[in-house]
């Protein structure tokens, strides 16, 4: 029985050519062996029935699943909890909505009220500038005395 395994290796040796030294070849010729054994093993499991099978009784239970929450979901809003629920979400959007807009409305006085300010500052700017300048070449006529006229002449 050794003799036919030593036969049977040799032969084996003997067709598979010279070695390489530290066995590269046989290394990466058993690692391609190994990768493709692996890739036929999971295209036969993807491709099986019973993956098939499993597959059909996961979508069922994914679908009863779904439909069991969503007859839940009714009960829950058709009940009294449920609409109390629903109520409170209603108040609060609206609450919510209502600061928004005094939000708005606020920032929208504050900011007519800042222009409004830096129009009436503008304007006192111009009349007080107006003024200045007005009071500074302002002639006033003045009357002349009529016994100053006579001294000046004699």
């Amino acid at each position: 029985m050794d003799e036919e395994r030593n036969g049977e290796t040799a032969a084996r040796e003997a067709s598979e050519g010279p070695q390489e030294t530290a066995g590269g070849e046989d290394i990466a010729r058993e690692v391609n062996r190994l990768v493709e054994a692996m890739a036929g093993a999971v295209s036969s499991a993807w491709n099986s029935s019973r993956r098939h099978q499993l597959e059909a009784e996961l979508r069922d239970c994914l679908g009863t699943l779904v439909d069991n929450l969503e007859e839940a979901l009714n009960r829950f809003g058709r009940s009294e909890q449920g609409q109390e629920l629903q109520d409170q979400a209603t108040r609060v959007a609206s609450r919510v909505r209502e600061s928004a807009l005094a939000a708005e409305l606020k920032d929208g006085l504050v900011q007519g009220l800042r222009t409004a300010a830096d129009e009436v500052q503008r304007f006192a700017g111009n009349f007080e500038e107006s003024q200045s300048k007005a009071g500074s070449t302002q002639d006033i006529e003045v009357e002349a005395d009529p016994d100053e006229s006579r001294e000046d002449k004699e």
